[in-house]
């Protein structure tokens, strides 16, 4: 959810022979030189291992939280490959054999994330990345027969109609847990301010495939000569379910301060240059679909007080501008 939100379950324990016996068929008597462990990600364990060889770096997810998330990651990336900046994926272990847990190993993207990129370069360096990333959003959302993959949202609210999600949120503003982690005050403008607006909604339709989790931290970036970057890759899709376009996009701009009007411009640019323009004011639109996810953040029963502080700050905001 938040950039700074804390881990659903523990960093999984792997010793050098469970990786030897999980990576045997594909190393091939090579051995393992390296392992090293990679930040990102709060629910999976992420591991560097480097063939004693010197040959390039696999990529190894061991899924903690079981194996529908290890199914649907193994389906996604292998329905995307051919259209998305995807890891190939060379190993599929359902934690039958020497690792307890569902594991995939993928080849490695070389790049840095989106978010430390940002962090560290200029405005103008940055505003290269903006028609890249709305041709990536667009092309996300047109992936064909997103449909059959049977994808569902992992974390509670429905998006089989724009009704029942604007009436969910409204229960969890006016009487649930949301309203007493908002407070009375935000958690009503919010709400105002939601079915105010909501005739923006019944023109998108839930049938694109949604990352689920699109922000800095799961977009790779690489240089692309000519002081220009390019996407390297997409990280992370078990989050990913079959609903509205415009989920991605607002949860990409769910920070406004990090991308300027420049920088939406030319994501607008580069969206509409893939064969889907965006509606009139998507932006504003798009942040109002997120706030509803924020919204279910706030009124889960689990305490995560970093995280409430955060959807706390973002929701304020969203209410004070007008659009």
């Amino acid at each position: 959810m938040a950039d700074n939100a804390v881990r659903r379950f523990p960093l999984v324990e792997v010793t050098l022979g469970q990786l030897s016996a999980l990576l045997s068929p594909f190393l091939s008597g090579r051995g393992i030189g390296r392992v090293e462990h990679v930040d990102g990600g709060l629910t999976n364990t992420i591991l560097r291992v480097w063939p004693a060889d010197g040959s390039s770096g696999l990529l190894v997810r061991i899924f903690a939280g079981g194996r529908a998330p290890w199914e649907k990651e193994r389906k996604i990336l292998t329905r995307v490959r051919a259209s998305l900046p995807v890891s190939e994926v060379l190993l599929a272990n359902d934690g039958n054999g020497s690792l307890p847990y569902p594991s995939l190993v993928c080849r490695w993207i070389e790049g840095i994330t989106l978010n430390s990129f940002r962090k560290r370069t200029s405005a103008v360096e940055l505003l290269t990345l903006a028609e890249p990333l709305g041709r990536l959003v667009a092309r996300i959302s047109g992936t064909p027969a997103a449909g059959d993959l049977g994808l569902e949202a992992d974390w509670g609210t429905p998006v089989s109609s724009l009704e029942a999600l604007l009436s969910l949120s409204r229960e969890q503003l006016l009487r649930g847990r949301a309203r007493m982690r908002l407070g009375d005050a935000l958690a009503d403008a919010l709400w105002r301010r939601l079915s105010a607006e909501a005739e923006r909604f019944p023109g998108l339709a839930p049938d694109s495939l949604v990352h689920g989790d699109l922000g800095g931290r799961n977009i790779l970036v690489a240089p692309d000569g000519d002081a220009r970057w390019r996407i390297a890759g997409l990280l992370d899709w078990e989050a990913a379910f079959t609903g509205w376009a415009l989920w991605d996009v607002g949860s990409l701009f769910r920070y406004p301060k990090r991308f300027g009007e420049a920088f939406r411009t030319g994501f607008e640019r580069g969206y509409s240059d893939a064969g889907s323009p965006l509606p009139a004011k998507w932006w504003e639109t798009a942040r109002l679909l997120d706030a509803t996810r924020q919204v279910s953040t706030l009124d889960a029963e689990r305490e995560q007080p970093t995280v409430f502080a955060d959807c706390r700050e973002l929701l304020a905001l969203l209410v004070q501008d007008d659009g």
